[in-house]
Formats: structure tokens, C-alpha cells, sequence
């Protein structure tokens, strides 16, 4: 490589802050017998995670890294979730008559067990809607609980020995794969009906949810193969062949990078495909018996865990490229990530199980992925950079009054040169119609918090950092335009949006909202790029 590249390369990797070290092991906790799930719930900085064998549930503080307590669950706790917009933990006891726990994880109200079917062994969950969905094994059915009473008030017949059940909350079905009868079955949420049974490929596993482009990908263990089903017509769109994998295996969509990733725990790869064309772009090469895989967007990396390495391989979101692997317990299976940590479950054969505890990669340091959504009924939009108010967002703290746009834009986290402080504002001024407003504009935001601007209560300073253009709305060297439009008071408030696709600002232009920025493209703020490609 010469001067001239090197040096170029070391400029973009300062603009963009680049780490190259791997994550770093902080800690191992003792957890207890055949650990089976992890959840996590970010506000209260809490990670959840089940002891099959002892009938117990492990509470980790997941900012001091120790064990706070270990509470009796009862007999065989499997899969878990965490709502932490309510501050809930929902268990499944694969017992036979079946039961659901569902904890306070705040402390309030204490445990409820909810009768179910027979061994249910997993569960998913429309938290906007405020249902629980548990699969029962051997009933072949799906038992809706309901969040609100904590009662059952559907039983669904499903396929023969039912898998996980996963919802896509905009449209309000439910997607179960059945291993056995090689089907999918879909469930209308609202009436609790069964609306199909897609025939898919042999041994489907897991179903993935592609809200963004309407869709579901169900990797077929026995077919090595993924089938992805149009959730429109409730059809298979398209067979694409993956790696082999196992039983163990569950894929992941992510919609920042558009991309549906699947471990194969037989060959030791990654099944990489376009959520855009559907096509396998990349297979890469992992550990030994790869399980899970996680996806940190905001640091730019994927995560896949190694249960015959005894490690974590990281690659490198934007390249899709294996950047190395770390080495944790023994027989890792399962991870989650929170609050600036990876938590990772070791099996560790016939020994009690274990927490590693490890930081972040951040291949793309100090920044965060801004996560837009869209209240209908005001025609408005809100973002936010924040984990915790996205993960209580999606948790559906506000039903289903808000709901993801899938767009997107990468922002900083940290002050630095070129860089702007981001302060946000909140109004209730407008009856039964509230707004935020963000600025990087000092004198706009000293007459707000003064009243000169009435009516706008101060919410946060700093909440993300931005680079300013100049007059002729030029971004700087290895940053991206950030435009912002204004809804001119339309609908009797104002609200701002900001996006960084110029087909989103020109639509809302020819919707009557007003571009705001400068030069001749009206660039509001720099950013950098979404993928850091």
C-alpha cells in the first residue's frame, strides 16, 4: 500500500472511529444448571436467564456486571422475553399440564403462573398489542395470553410439534413453523384464526420477520435451505439455498444493513442474504458448530457464537468480513447485548453453566444508529439514538400508536472536531397534540429554554452530535447529507422529520412539507454513512 493510501486510510478511520481491538472478556459469573434463554431489559439494566435443571431464574445487574439474586421459577424454565416498557419477564415451564410465568421484574406486583398447553417450549409476543403467544409441543396449539389479565384467551391449533412463534406487529400475524409437517402456520392476531398453512422446505426451524420489506425467511434444517414467504399473499416467494445447519440454529433479519444472517452449525458458516434482491451474497467462514448469531448495528458488527470453538466470532457488518474471534466458556450457545456488553451462555458440559461478559467491538465507535417512527394519527415522526427509548418503543410502551418507519441514520455519540450538540425539545401546546423539536443551533435553542420561543420544554442536551455543511451545503470529506423538512403546521402542529434518503425528502416535499438546509440539495446536517462502507 502507498503513502498516499495509507495515510488516507488512517484519516477516514479517525472521521469515522474505527476500533480494530476485539471484545474484551470483563467477567464470568456461575450461573446455575442447563441454562435455556437470556432477555434482557436495558432500563432496568437487568439480564434475565433461565436455569433448566435447578427451576431457577438468574437476575444479572448488567451495569455492575454481578449477580443480584437467583429466584425459584419452578420446575423446567425454558425460553423467556422481557417487555421492558412494562417491566415484565414471561417464562415458559415445559412442563406437562404446561404454565407461563409472568414476573415483575420492577418488583411490584410479584409472580403469576398462567395454565397453558402441554410442554410448551417456547414463546413469542405482539407487546403492542399487549399478547403473549406460548407454543405447546405436545398440544400442537398456540395459547394466547393476554398482557393486560394475564389470562388465556385463545387456544389456536397449529401444525404438530410447533416451534417458535413470531409476530409481525404491523400487519398482526403470527408466523409457527412446524418441523414435523414441514409447514407454516399464519395467525390472524386481531381474530386469533388460523388464515393459511404454508408448505415451506423440510425440517423449518425458525421463522425471521423482514417487516421492512413485508416478509418472512424460515431456514429449512433438513433441505439446507431458507424459504421466504411474501406476508402479503402468504406465499413462498422464493428457495434459497444455505448452509447445513441444526435445530440450534436461528437466523436474524436486520434492517439496517438489509440483511437476513443465518448460522450453520454443521459446516461452521454464516449464511449472509439480501433482504433487497434475496440472494445469498456471502457465506463466511465462522467457528465450530456455530449456534446464534447477533447483530449490534449502532458498532457496525456481527456476532456469531461457536459452541464447538468455545468462541465468538466478530465480522465486520459493512465488508461482511470474519475481523476475528474471541475465546469465552466452554459450549457457548446463546447471547444478548446490552448497555455497552455482550453476555454470552456457556454450557460448559457437566459443570455449572456460566456468564461471559464481555465488552462491545465497535468496529464503527462512538456512534449510534437513529431509529425513526410514525405516529399515524398525528402524521408525525419522532426518532430517537437512545437504546433504552428505542427498545421501549419497539416494546410498544405507547401501543400502537408509534411504529417503526424502517429508515434510518447514523449519528455521533461523542463530541469531536466538526461536531455539533443535538439538543431536544418537547410541546404539548396543541391540545390533544404533542411535538419534539431538535436543534444544533445554540441561539435557537438559548430562546427556547429562555420562553422567547414559547411553550417548548427543555428534555435533554447532547442527545446525539451532527456536523454542520457549508453555505453551498457541501458535507465533509467521508460524511453523508442529513435533510430535514417541516410539516408547515399541517394538522394544527408542527413537526420536523429528518432522513438521509433524498427520495424520502423529495416525496415529502410534493406532500407539502418544506426542506430545510442549504445550498442548492438543502443538506441540514453531515453525517456518517449508515453502513460506514
Amino acid at each position: 500500500m502507498n503513502a498516499t493510501r495509507t495515510t488516507l486510510v488512517a484519516l477516514l478511520a479517525m472521521a469515522l472511529g474505527i476500533a480494530h481491538a476485539l471484545p474484551v472478556v470483563q467477567k464470568t459469573l456461575p450461573l446455575g444448571n442447563n441454562t435455556q434463554g437470556i432477555a434482557t431489559d436495558p432500563v432496568l439494566g437487568a439480564v434475565f436467564i433461565t436455569n433448566f435443571n435447578d427451576g431457577t431464574g438468574t437476575i444479572v445487574n448488567a451495569s455492575a456486571l454481578t449477580v443480584d439474586q437467583t429466584v425459584a421459577t419452578g420446575a423446567n424454565p425454558r425460553r423467556l422475553i422481557a417487555d421492558a416498557a412494562r417491566h415484565r419477564v414471561y417464562v415458559v415451564m415445559a412442563t406437562t399440564p404446561g404454565t407461563l410465568l409472568v414476573g415483575d421484574t420492577a418488583g411490584n406486583a410479584g409472580i403469576v403462573f398462567v395454565p397453558v398447553g402441554n410442554n410448551p417450549r417456547t414463546l413469542g409476543a405482539n407487546l403492542h398489542l399487549g399478547e403473549i403467544y406460548v407454543s405447546n409441543l405436545d398440544s400442537n396449539s398456540v395459547s394466547v395470553v393476554s398482557a393486560a389479565t394475564n389470562s388465556v384467551i385463545a387456544t389456536i391449533p397449529v401444525g404438530t410439534g410447533p416451534v417458535t412463534p413470531v409476530s409481525n406487529d404491523i400487519l398482526r400475524k403470527l408466523y409457527v413453523p412446524s418441523p414435523t409437517d414441514n409447514t407454516v402456520t399464519v395467525i390472524d392476531e386481531t381474530t386469533h384464526t388460523v388464515l393459511k398453512t404454508i408448505a415451506v422446505g423440510k425440517g423449518p426451524q425458525f421463522a425471521a420477520i423482514d417487516a421492512q420489506h413485508g416478509k418472512v425467511y424460515v431456514n429449512n434444517v433438513t433441505d439446507k435451505t431458507v424459504s421466504v414467504i411474501d406476508s402479503a399473499t402468504d406465499t413462498v416467494i422464493k428457495t434459497l439455498p444455505s448452509g447445513a445447519g441444526t435445530t440450534s440454529n436461528f437466523g436474524q433479519v436486520n434492517a439496517v444493513y438489509r440483511r437476513y444472517y443465518l448460522p450453520n452449525a454443521t459446516d461452521g458458516t454464516l449464511t449472509i442474504i439480501s433482504t433487497d434482491t434475496d440472494t445469498v451474497v456471502k457465506t463466511v467462514t465462522v467457528g465450530t458448530s456455530p449456534t446464534e448469531v447477533l447483530v449490534d448495528a449502532s458498532g457496525g458488527d456481527v456476532y456469531v457464537v461457536n459452541q464447538g470453538s468455545n468462541s465468538v466470532t466478530v465480522i465486520n457488518a459493512a465488508t461482511e468480513t470474519a475481523i476475528g474471534s474471541f475465546a469465552v466458556g466452554g459450549a457457548p450457545w446463546r447471547m444478548a447485548d446490552s448497555l455497552g456488553h455482550l453476555f454470552i451462555l456457556n454450557t460448559n458440559g457437566a459443570a455449572p453453566d456460566s456468564l461471559t461478559i464481555a465488552s462491545e467491538n465497535n468496529s464503527i465507535a462512538n456512534t449510534a444508529i437513529a431509529t425513526e417512527y410514525y405516529h399515524k394519527v398525528f402524521n408525525h415522526y419522532f426518532h430517537t439514538a437512545s437504546e433504552v427509548e428505542t427498545r421501549v418503543l419497539v416494546d410498544g410502551i405507547f401501543h400502537e400508536d408509534w411504529f417503526r418507519t424502517f429508515e434510518f441514520f447514523r449519528v455521533w455519540t461523542t463530541a469531536g472536531p466538526g461536531r455539533f450538540p443535538v439538543t431536544r425539545f418537547f410541546s404539548t401546546q396543541w391540545g390533544t397534540k404533542s411535538s419534539h423539536f431538535f436543534t444544533a443551533n445554540q441561539s435557537e435553542r438559548d430562546k427556547l429554554v429562555a420562553g422567547t420561543i414559547p411553550g417548548w420544554q427543555l428534555e435533554a442536551d447532547a442527545v446525539y452530535y451532527i456536523g454542520l455543511p457549508d453555505a453551498s451545503g457541501n458535507c465533509a470529506a467521508g460524511t453523508v447529507p442529513l435533510y430535514r423538512l417541516y410539516n408547515d403546521g399541517q394538522g394544527g402542529a408542527p413537526n420536523h422529520r429528518l432522513t438521509g434518503n433524498r427520495a424520502t425528502r423529495d416525496k415529502m416535499k410534493a406532500d407539502g412539507w418544506v426542506a430545510e438546509g442549504s445550498g442548492a440539495d438543502t443538506v441540514y446536517a453531515c453525517l456518517p454513512s449508515l453502513a460506514s462502507d
